[in-house]
């Protein structure tokens, strides 16, 4: 073997050497970038889920809810629900449960917070909400236009709960609305009234 030969040789075993270098510190690099997107995919999904509980649980959005089961009726009477439209507080208190519900449910699609977080902690919210809110949300998409896609992530969060194997009572008999006065029992599928009975 030559001079040129053993040279050649040597920068080949060069070349391998650096490229197998190349590919470990490639292989590590990649490692530590999933590790570190892993870390802070789970911190967000923390991060997430504890601003849902937050959520759910600040007074203003429980009185909020606590109004739209109270006023489950109201909501579905056709009369009733045009003139909120023209009550700025109800109103706002109606967009600001549905904007909050419809986040929630948008974190939830895109991983921000796990699903089945989501639902152990207030699934049976999400679905009295929906059930309650439906008519009048319907009727907002109508007059507004936005058929497609108004609050459409409520709708999506809701149906993904009610498949849970735990709701199947409420999805095959109904959900149950308590107001001051009745227990109301809604459908899920339609949130026809099944029945009410006072107190």
């Amino acid at each position: 073997m030559d001079t040129i030969d053993i040279a050649v040789a040597v920068s080949q075993i060069m070349q391998a050497i650096s490229s197998m270098g190349l590919f470990i510190i490639a292989v590590w690099a990649a490692k530590v970038a999933i590790r570190q997107l892993s870390t802070s995919d789970s911190q967000a999904r923390i991060k997430g889920t504890t601003d849902l509980f937050d959520r759910f649980n600040d007074q203003k959005a429980r009185d909020a809810r606590r109004w739209v089961y109270h006023n489950c009726l109201k909501l579905r009477d056709s009369e009733q629900v045009s003139t909120l439209e023209n009550d700025p507080v109800e109103l706002e208190l109606l967009e600001n449960i549905c904007n909050s519900l419809d986040l929630i449910a948008l974190f939830v699609r895109n991983e921000l917070i796990h699903q089945n977080d989501a639902i152990e902690i207030y699934g049976d919210s999400i679905i009295r909400c929906w059930v309650s809110l439906r008519p009048w949300i319907e009727y907002v998409r109508v007059e507004r236009r936005q058929e497609g896609f108004l609050w459409k992530n409520i709708e999506w969060l809701a149906d993904e709960v009610i498949s849970y194997e735990s709701f199947d009572d409420w999805r095959n008999n109904g959900v149950t609305i308590y107001t001051p006065d009745k227990r109301i029992i809604l459908d899920y599928h339609s949130s026809d009234i099944k029945s009410s009975k006072e107190h």
